[in-house]
């Protein structure tokens, strides 16, 4: 889990941990801006304060999640 400022509608969408914890431990803000639009599109990491001479977008697919009702 991890702590977040949150708004938009709600959804339930799944990325691979390991890939997402790699790639967050790659940059060097400490903070970033998560953009998502629907559970089945991609989503953008963004750094929150990343240097001027940086333009740093990352895209991360989700995964399949197996919901049980």
């Amino acid at each position: 889990a991890l702590p977040c400022e949150y708004s938009g509608k709600d959804m339930e969408i799944g990325f691979n941990a390991k890939l997402i914890s790699e790639l967050l431990s790659n940059l060097s803000a400490k903070f970033v801006d998560i953009k998502l639009s629907e559970p089945n599109k991609a989503g953008l990491i963004i750094p929150s304060d990343q240097d001027e001479s940086e333009d740093i977008l990352l895209l991360v697919m989700p995964v399949m999640l197996n919901s049980y009702n």
